[in-house]
């Protein structure tokens, strides 16, 4: 090991990514980088050195650790921990001869139509689709797949601009919607937006998420996450909890490594979304090349003592830690909810009653004057709860979200309709 060398993350200063730099230095005692855009401004102190780069642009990142470079500092890989980080992560472990995804692995997780016809091709069961960009498309879309259908853009995350349609009004508003939402954010994400997928809907709310440690010809399940969405025809994530009660499932379990193995993910964790049909049908929704959001990561910590991202960072620097994965046993239920106040604007906001005793943590993140608006996507939350509790369900408890929703009533207090 040289002491030059050192580890760069992407994406890990983000909020509710914060276990990640623990996680590096379970899995290297190599110096833990970072990427920001504006470092002076936006000084993070948690790592032992941040570039000045946009961490979403590789030509920026290799110009910044060229400049390194010529002072003996070298990175040994570059780690993606977002889907925004993933392509450009790779792009410079490639460029570098450090390793890394395939250009073809990055495609696949991050262009959803891509995406779908991996899995197709592997005989992965998903949801059909057609990829559009006008109302003509749209309407081509929907007369072959049929109503209802789930409209999305095929570059996101964060259930942006992910919407139900049941008439072809509401298809050709939801594609309105979407493009909507791309219009906002895209540019924070580097999303592009160009294009939008029209899919079949698979007719349920029954939902997990599975973090799969993957590598060179295999692959283990770490965890098996439930998800508890919005009400329709949005599906924000309002809640999950580790572990499911599905967990251990092996029909669960090889068609989530089927998933990674059809899109050539062969390192780090990757984060698997499944639906489950009216009649116990598993699909496929859709499959990320890095570990899962929203504090998943944290409950998994919590539910298993074993922090996820040192599997993930590992397996990037090359050490073999699917046998770890593979015997990872859960002593306890950890879960997240997001706090949501009514519809309107808040006109107050009520701390410091006493909170439930599974309660682990509690963070208010709207104030007085903001606008609550319906759960449309990640950006339409009041703040988080955290909760534990010292058994393992057998069947999917409302817990998480009852608990949520009574914190939440207690907490805003709103008035006045907003304009949707």
């Amino acid at each position: 090991m040289q002491p030059s060398d050192y580890v760069l993350l992407l994406g890990a200063d983000q909020y509710l990514r914060e276990r990640v730099f623990s996680g590096a230095k379970q899995a290297t005692d190599l110096p833990v980088w970072a990427a920001t855009e504006d470092a002076a401004r936006k000084r993070n102190r948690t790592f032992d050195h941040v570039i000045e780069a946009d961490p979403k642009n590789a030509e920026a990142l290799l110009e910044a650790i060229r400049a390194h470079s010529v002072q003996g500092r070298h990175p040994r890989i570059v780690v993606p921990l977002n889907d925004w980080t993933v392509d450009s992560a790779n792009a410079v472990n490639r460029a570098l001869g450090l390793g890394g995804l395939d250009a073809t692995a990055v495609t696949n997780a991050r262009n959803k139509y891509a995406m779908k016809q991996a899995l197709l091709a592997a005989g992965v069961r998903t949801p059909r689709c057609r990829l559009v960009e006008s109302e003509q498309e749209l309407s081509d879309a929907v007369a072959d797949i049929g109503l209802p259908v789930v409209i999305k853009p095929y570059d996101f995350g964060g259930s942006g601009g992910v919407v139900l349609a049941t008439t072809h009004e509401e298809a050709v508003a939801g594609l309105a919607e979407s493009k909507a939402v791309v219009a906002e954010h895209g540019s924070s994400f580097n999303i592009r937006g160009d294009k939008y997928l029209v899919e079949q809907f698979v007719d349920s709310d029954d939902e997990v998420s599975v973090e799969v440690l993957c590598g060179a010809g295999r692959a283990e399940v770490l965890a098996v996450t439930e998800k508890y969405l919005s009400p329709r025809p949005w599906f924000a994530e309002m809640a999950h909890l580790v572990p499911s009660h599905r967990t251990g499932d092996p029909t669960l379990t090889d068609l989530a490594v089927r998933s990674c193995t059809a899109l050539g993910i062969d390192r780090g964790l990757a984060h698997v979304e499944i639906k489950f049909g009216a009649d116990g049908t598993a699909w496929v929704i859709e499959v990320a090349a890095r570990p899962g959001g929203d504090g998943i990561m944290d409950q998994v910590e919590r539910a298993y003592s074993l922090n996820p991202y040192w599997l993930h960072i590992g397996s990037y620097l090359g050490a073999d830690l699917l046998d770890v994965a593979a015997h990872a046993v859960p002593a306890r239920t950890s879960a997240i909810a997001f706090l949501k106040a009514a519809p309107g604007r808040i006109e107050d906001v009520l701390d410091g009653k006493p909170l439930p005793p599974e309660v682990r943590s509690f963070s208010i993140s709207a104030k007085r004057g903001d606008r609550s608006e319906a759960a449309k996507n990640w950006s339409a939350r009041e703040g988080i709860v955290e909760l534990e509790w010292d058994e393992l369900f057998t069947e999917k408890t409302a817990l998480p979200v009852t608990t949520a929703r009574e914190l939440s009533e207690q907490t805003f207090v709103t008035g006045g309709l907003v304009e949707e």
